[in-house]
């Protein structure tokens, strides 16, 4: 899958959902942000080492929507409305065969488009400095973010046997 569809269902998924589960996704997506925003504060040295030391090679010649999928998107067009334009140009340019640098890279060099405590979850997650000292941390992150992931999985089912009822119904 491209990044443009992720991004084009995540994009549907938060118009079709019901205020009551878009309540419940915001309060997730607060507390992945809670924790990435304690992630930085614990690692603010192993991250100064790790944009200064290798001047993010972590975000070029990769495989971009294995890092980036539907629930990073359902997160960042929660926490950080204000991007999804942005978001949007720089999808415009991906390319989906053969993809040496990140999309996300402002002017293909960097910084990233991302705030540093609103990234998605492998690129936040994932730096080439020793973790151990913030590896409760990392946990955290991603425990927060497998929570979101599987509300948004329940939630999807929900969204299908409501459809199927409403199908039913007529």
């Amino acid at each position: 899958m491209s990044l443009r569809y992720y991004f084009a269902k995540a994009q549907k998924t938060l118009n079709l959902i019901a205020p009551y589960d878009r309540a419940i996704i915001e309060k997730q997506c607060r507390s992945i942000q809670i924790a990435e925003e304690q992630l930085q504060a614990a690692g603010r040295t192993a991250f100064l080492r790790c944009y200064s030391g290798c001047e993010g090679l972590c975000c070029r010649n990769l495989e971009i929507d294995a890092v980036i999928g539907f629930s990073d998107f359902i997160y960042l067009l929660t926490v950080e409305r204000q991007l999804q334009e942005s978001i949007s140009t720089c999808l415009k340019h991906e390319n989906r065969i053969f993809a040496s640098d990140c999309i996300f890279l402002l002017n293909g060099k960097g910084p990233c488009l991302f705030p540093p405590t609103s990234r998605p979850e492998v690129c936040i997650t994932t730096f080439c400095t020793d973790v151990e000292p913030v590896k409760q941390e990392i946990r955290c992150v991603k425990s927060q973010f497998m929570k979101l992931n599987l509300y948004l999985f329940f939630l999807r089912a929900k969204m299908l046997i409501n459809r199927i009822y409403s199908h039913l119904q007529a």
